[in-house]
């Protein structure tokens, strides 16, 4: 396996610079090409090629960054160099201007079958479940009846053509084309005849072209720089800085970390570095300067009195190109980051009502409970198990059990288990019916339903159908206490809501059954989703023992209890608890 990358020299770095480029910058404690080769794992030959023109200084300043053995070659030639490999070697192909929001250690384990012969396309389909695209249906008046909704891991396809992070092609598909990107890459190879496939990577592009997004994945990569043992040859000069070897800091100089500063830099006297920044190797700066929020790549030079804020350097620059300068993107994020936290989107936000700690420990308490309860319940009710599965089979035809896919937690589908209370193919009757549910939002209700049978009727009034989700609730599918239990198609209305009803297992029974409203053909979507959500927050032990308790009482929310009754106005120092009519909901 042979590493292949396609070097940059963006405009924000200047050009004629053999010192620079984006596999020169510094990320964290390393050099970014050092970061690929670490993430991509152990390779055999690593192949560098650059999309600008060079000399010789660039490839002894390449090679300086990394202990790996590095070939540059330039694109015209490429074919005489991949002439000399295995037909069969594998080679991984990588832009250096893009980078997998992820990294490149998960996008290099999505390259699929290395026994498959030809080449595979890794498509980076989005940063999760937080993108989506909507369609709304309307009825002949005019009124909203569902709201369709497509997230990124659906719709991958539609940005294929634009999102590729990284690919992996036989050495000898190389040796008759020329490319310059990724697409251009897939381009030449499906005109040569070569088997292609994609693998979708759930992860956004960070493109390394722009100098915004340059500072993000430098702001991204920064944490590492504070845990990792390979930074050992750095000093720690308080928590939140560290310094490289043979380095002159003047003790007048103001650091407020988080600050890396790599090898042989000097920082004269009253100087200013505010974190999050980066200082490459062999950088200068001036006496009295501030450099705030920016990266300075290798031979910066940053003269006495000037600012640098924002920005990505380009190395070897002094007065001229450095001073007073500020980019006008976002840059960093506020001051106050903390590199030990870890850097995540809001898609893998969770709200949790508990510090963590406790929270996995009730966690973990709450699985032993399900486990033993589900055996409990899966003994004592065999008997009655076994007599209503006699009677569902002399009642209709069909089978036993309805297996209806559902979304458990993380958005993972199980198989949930309930005993038919439906005639054969009833589900596929659902669209025809559709238009008839007396209930809002994305879920069917019927109150008379033409495809329940007799004895489902009976099933569905006493929640005897549900008692088989015990077996979900062992397996680990579900939770006897937690939100309820719906399909894709149901959890693609509230991002927000879809979002934390994931964060926790399904249940067999929750807190929207015992406190919804008394007439339940209301069906309330805005309750459920305030219920859901609720819960979520306040999540703890005693809150499940609460909505047992209030299960047990309302025989399964035949009525409901307030919700004042089961989650204080005051939880953890929360605001006030609001009811579903005043409350706003994502």
């Amino acid at each position: 396996m042979s590493l292949l990358i396609i070097d940059r020299r963006p405009a924000y770095l200047g050009e004629d610079q053999d010192s620079t480029s984006l596999l020169m910058l510094p990320l964290g404690s390393r050099s970014y090409i050092d970061y690929i080769i670490s993430s991509v794992g152990e390779t055999g030959d690593v192949w560098i090629v650059p999309a600008f023109a060079h000399s010789e200084g660039y490839e002894k300043s390449l090679a300086s960054l990394t202990h790996s053995s590095l070939k540059v070659v330039s694109r015209d030639r490429l074919t005489d160099a991949m002439g000399g490999a295995d037909p069969e070697d594998m080679v991984i192909v990588i832009d250096a201007g893009v980078c997998p929001g992820c990294g490149f250690s998960k996008a290099s384990t999505m390259i699929g079958d290395r026994g498959y012969l030809g080449a595979t396309h890794v498509v980076a389909v989005g940063d999760g479940t937080e993108r989506a695209r909507e369609r709304i249906v309307r009825d002949a008046q005019g009124n909203v009846r569902q709201v369709k909704r497509l997230f990124q891991g659906t719709s991958w396809p539609h940005v294929a053509h634009k999102r590729l992070a990284m690919s992996i092609v036989p050495a000898g598909a190389l040796t008759n084309i020329s490319f310059a990107s990724l697409q251009e890459l897939r381009q030449q190879l499906g005109e040569s005849g070569v088997l292609q496939q994609d693998q979708p990577l759930v992860s956004g592009i960070v493109n390394l072209n722009t100098q915004e997004d340059a500072l993000k994945l430098a702001e991204q990569l920064m944490p590492s720089a504070f845990r990792r043992a390979h930074h050992r040859r750095y000093s720690r000069k308080g928590r939140h800085v560290l310094v490289g070897s043979d380095c002159w800091i003047d003790k007048s100089v103001r650091i407020v970390g988080p600050v890396v500063i790599h090898d042989d830099v000097m920082i004269e006297e009253d100087a200013c570095i505010i974190g999050p920044t980066i200082i490459g190797p062999g950088s200068r700066i001036g006496r009295g300067s501030v450099v705030a929020q920016s990266v300075l790549a290798r031979d910066a030079v940053v003269e006495s009195e000037n600012t640098v804020r924002h920005l990505v350097s380009a190395g070897g620059q002094s007065n001229a190109s450095l001073a007073n300068q500020s980019s006008n993107g976002n840059g960093f994020a506020p001051l106050d980051f903390d590199p030990y936290a870890s850097i995540t989107g809001l898609e893998n936000s969770k709200v949790e009502s508990l510090p963590g700690y406790q929270k996995k420990v009730q966690m973990g308490i709450k699985r032993v409970i399900d486990v033993i309860a589900s055996i409990c319940v899966l003994i004592v009710f065999s008997p009655l198990l076994a007599i209503v599965a006699l009677i569902i089979k002399l009642d209709s035809k069909g089978p036993l059990f309805f297996v209806h896919h559902r979304e458990g937690k993380g958005g993972k589908e199980f198989p949930c288990i309930k005993f038919r209370t439906m005639g054969k193919d009833a589900h596929s009757q659902q669209k025809e019916l559709y238009a008839q549910s007396e209930v809002d939002g994305p879920q069917f209700k019927m109150d008379h339903d033409p495809r329940v049978t007799r004895f489902g009727a009976f099933l569905r009034a006493t929640n005897i159908d549900e008692l088989p989700q015990f077996v979900n609730v062992l397996l680990g599918h579900m939770s006897i206490i937690g939100p309820r239990p719906s399909p894709f198609r149901e959890n693609q209305v509230c991002v927000p809501w879809r979002r934390a009803r994931l964060s926790v297992n399904p249940g067999i029974t929750g807190l929207w059954q015992v406190c919804r409203s008394v007439d339940r053909s209301e069906g309330d979507f805005h309750e459920w989703i305030f219920y859901d959500t609720i819960y979520v927050k306040q999540f703890s032990l005693w809150l499940d023992v609460k909505i047992f308790m209030a299960t047990v009482l309302t025989l399964g929310g035949r009525w409901n209890v307030p919700l004042s009754w089961i989650v204080s106005a005051h939880g953890h120092g929360k605001p006030r608890v609001q009811s579903p009519s005043t409350a706003q909901v994502g």
